[in-house]
């Protein structure tokens, strides 16, 4: 019994979570895939693989019926790599080989900065700071699976998904020449600086 005091009390330390939090982005800034892997939560594995499974297949009317952050998942995917490299990731770990990869911009990870964390039982989170084109304050949720504390990425963009679910019918008067939606396109295209292909919404060739 006071083992187990003793362990609750280390993980309710803050600074056990900020030496994740220093962990985790330094496995990216490193490209060390297996590290990033093993310092994020099952269920974001969960929800990686399953937006991986829809880039790869799901068509165009499945897609669009999705909430607008599931949408803007899956068509980044899409935009920022290639088909031979999203079947690659469906043969290995996907974080760890989108980490090995190095899909994200690498200068942008480097400045990302948070405050002390706050714990609340298996819960922690903190303000992060120098988020890139994020036009709402963010904070980056870390919880504990097996004694280790894991980046929470569900948690992290529940803000986002509730700001886009708000905004869902405003955004949806945003349309393309076809009478399409065109909210999601202009979102990546703002988010990367780069128009995404016409033909995003099919599953790739």
């Amino acid at each position: 019994m006071a083992f187990a005091a003793m362990q609750s009390a280390a993980l309710a330390d803050p600074a056990a979570v900020d030496q994740s939090f220093d962990a985790y982005k330094q496995a990216l800034v490193e490209g060390d895939g297996a590290a990033a892997s093993r310092l994020t939560a099952s269920d974001t594995h969960a929800f990686l693989a399953q937006t991986l499974d829809r880039a790869l297949t799901m068509e165009e009317s499945e897609l669009r019926a999705l909430p607008l952050l599931d949408q803007i998942s899956v068509l980044m995917l899409r935009h920022n790599m290639t088909a031979e490299q999203l079947r690659g990731m469906t043969e290995s770990d996907p974080v760890a080989y989108a980490v090995d990869q190095q899909a994200f911009d690498m200068e942008e990870v480097q400045k990302l900065t948070a405050e002390p964390f706050s714990v609340n039982g298996t819960q922690a989170q903190a303000p992060l700071s120098n988020l890139k084109g994020s036009p709402i304050p963010v904070n980056v949720h870390f919880k504990e699976e097996q004694g280790t504390w894991r980046f929470d990425l569900l948690s992290s963009i529940a803000p986002f998904r509730a700001v886009f679910e708000s905004q869902a019918g405003l955004l949806s008067k945003l349309q393309t020449k076809d009478g399409k939606g065109g909210a999601v396109p202009l979102i990546i295209h703002l988010i990367t600086g780069r128009a995404p292909d016409a033909n995003i919404w099919n599953p790739p060739g």
